[in-house]
């Protein structure tokens, strides 16, 4: 409440004089807090604002490398099976370290690609290994750290109470002389200690000399009953509005009656508004509530309620919680891939824990290609076989399960590079043009297949006897 009092001048505290000496975070202080105490014959204002806070700041770390990472070494085999006379498959297998081509011819032999491949790890890789080390302690915040105190007649009434960034209250100031209807004078305090010495002060004002005259003048009684908020119970509410701003609106009295009986005895000051709670046994029927002035003041009804005590907890019988009875909640789906992992491959695509009985979508992804559609058993699962597209590019790639164009679920797969065709060029023999590869310790010996095929044929036709005679040492997976 503030007010225009020609008598009265409104005291306006400045501060602002800098500590010296505070080591803090680097804040900006305000430039310029505002402070802001004005008086009137009945009450004291004080509104601080503008002033700074102390946020602190975490600790700082910084990662050192304690061990360096090691990069895996690896390459990709590929099995071969030997064929007689490269038509008639045998129980016989070996691996290459690199690609040879659909079909090698190794010792005499004519191996034909299976289209199974396997990580060949040389190196394995390690993660590097590091270390936090801390390069600055954490500075604790505080989002209070200035102090205000305020002293009306000498006495402190707010000593030393926090704030951040502003602080306001309104202090009402007592009766000047007893039994008189005006207000005294009053000379009061306000100091503020501020975080980084913005507004270290002590500024004393003292209301200017005389008196300042709020005589009395009528009260403004009103009442409301809440019967609504709480089942069972009446809220009370008695207000006294201010009428002039150069008076004071007078005290009255006010009585409440609980069915015919007082139970409450209230004075209710200027723009102090009195809240009282009654509360009744339940299923003690219905109860009048019933507010009057005091007889001092004209036995006026300021407001009349009835109270229904007859309340019931849970219409309808609904039940707390509101879950759906039933069963539990589905399993997470899972995914497996199997199959041949190339371009152009044949794969098979399992799931469990779907919901039953629902067509999904199955895709390769991320240009999404369509592996086909599927509809899962009572129980959740399915199977589904499908073809990766010859186009599909070597690398990392995922297979999804969408409902409705939604993933469900998804699992990630690398595909290798589509098998190369079959070499023809009969004058290419050295290694690197048949991309032939020797067992460890053991030459490289490279041959276009389709040239031998052929020599092969036409040394048995004129010799009438088997070659092909198997050396002992053969390059293994």
């Amino acid at each position: 409440m503030k007010r225009t009092i020609a008598a009265f001048a409104a005291g306006v505290l400045g501060v602002g004089i800098a500590v010296a000496g505070v080591v803090a975070p680097a804040t900006a202080a305000p430039e310029s807090p505002s402070n802001l105490v004005t008086g009137s014959c009945n009450v004291l204002d004080v509104d601080l604002g503008g002033y700074a806070v102390e946020p602190g700041a975490d600790a700082v770390y910084e990662d050192v490398v304690v061990t360096p990472a090691v990069a895996e070494v690896s390459h990709t085999d590929y099995e071969y099976q030997r064929f007689l006379l490269g038509i008639i498959p045998l129980d016989d297998f070996r691996w290459t370290h690199k690609w040879a081509g659909e079909t090698d011819v190794y010792d005499w032999n004519v191996y034909k690609y299976t289209g199974k491949t396997k990580k060949h790890v040389e190196v394995k890789g390690k993660a590097a290994v590091v270390e936090q080390r801390l390069v600055a302690d954490a500075v604790p915040a505080n989002p209070t750290p200035n102090t205000v105190t305020v002293e009306i007649d000498g006495a402190v009434v707010n000593d030393a109470v926090a704030f951040g960034e502003s602080y306001g209250d309104s202090i009402p100031l007592e009766k000047g002389t007893a039994g008189t209807d005006t207000y005294g004078t009053h000379s009061y305090r306000v100091t503020v200690s501020a975080y980084q010495g913005v507004g270290v002060a002590a500024v004393e004002s003292v209301v200017a000399e005389g008196t300042t005259s709020c005589a009395t003048g009528e009260f403004a009684a009103a009442g409301a009953i809440d019967v609504e908020t709480t089942c069972g119970a009446a809220i009370v509410t008695l207000t006294n509005d201010e009428l002039a701003a150069d008076r004071v609106n007078g005290t009255y009295s006010a009585i409440v009656w609980i069915d015919g009986t007082p139970a409450d005895f209230l004075a209710v000051f200027e723009n102090l508004d009195v809240q009282t709670n009654y509360s009744f046994a339940e299923d003690t029927g219905e109860h009048t509530v019933e507010v009057r002035t005091g007889p001092a003041h004209g036995d006026r009804l300021l407001a009349t309620a009835t109270v229904d005590s007859d309340c019931v907890e849970n219409p309808g019988g609904e039940e707390p919680g509101g879950e759906e009875p039933g069963g539990e909640e589905p399993a997470d789906p899972t995914l497996d891939v199997t199959g041949s992992l190339i371009a152009g491959g044949a794969i098979t695509v399992t799931g469990a824990g779907f919901a039953p009985e629902t067509e999904y979508q199955v895709e390769l992804h991320s240009d999404p290609q369509s592996l086909g559609t599927v509809t899962t058993d009572a129980d959740g699962a399915f199977s589904l076989a499908g073809t990766i597209a010859s186009s599909t590019p070597a690398g990392a790639h995922r297979v999804v399960v969408l409902l409705d164009g939604t993933e469900v679920t998804g699992t990630d797969v690398t595909i290798a590079a589509a098998a190369a065709p079959a070499a023809t060029d009969t004058a290419a023999t050295d290694t690197a043009a048949t991309g032939t590869t020797a067992a460890p310790g053991l030459a490289a010996t490279g041959f276009d297949a389709g040239a031998f095929l052929a020599l092969a044929a036409a040394l048995l036709a004129a010799a009438g006897v088997a070659f092909g005679v198997r050396r002992t040492a053969r390059a293994r997976g």
